[in-house]
């Protein structure tokens, strides 16, 4: 089982699209900024949809090159990964995979808005590594 060192982010409740964000722990130390969620209702629901029928679609195929269901869970990851990792909270994030080292970096993830609790947040994808984040 591998090892990995804690992440812990917090979203609390917000207003509109814009969501406090907290690092409680991390290797790099701890801050506070504000998620813009970067879907509004309708492109939420068309996103899900569309993530929904990926998955459905996927069959669980490897290939090299991505396919259109691929494409779209990585987008909808994407889009997730760029809201809550912005600005201090990304610098935070890559100085904490910095000292992980080889032991990996997990991401500790507390919601406490409901409505974006039920959000797939295991589809949190980081282009720059070309990854799914690994989450607890």
């Amino acid at each position: 089982m591998p090892e990995y060192l804690d992440f812990e982010l917090e979203i609390g409740p917000g207003q509109g699209r814009e969501y406090p964000v907290a690092v409680l722990r991390s290797p790099a130390g701890e801050v506070r900024a504000t998620m813009h969620f970067p879907f509004d209702i309708i492109q939420l629901d068309s996103r899900l949809k569309s993530l929904q029928i990926a998955l459905l679609r996927s069959g669980g195929t490897r290939r090299q090159v991505l396919s259109s269901e691929q494409q779209a869970v990585r987008e909808f990851g994407h889009a997730l990964f760029e809201a809550l990792l912005t600005g201090e909270v990304r610098t935070l994030f890559a100085m904490s995979r910095d000292k992980a080292g080889s032991k990996g970096l997990r991401i500790k993830l507390r919601i406490t808005d409901p409505a974006l609790a039920a959000l797939p947040w295991e589809f949190l994808y980081d282009a720059r590594s070309q990854a799914f984040v690994a989450l607890s």
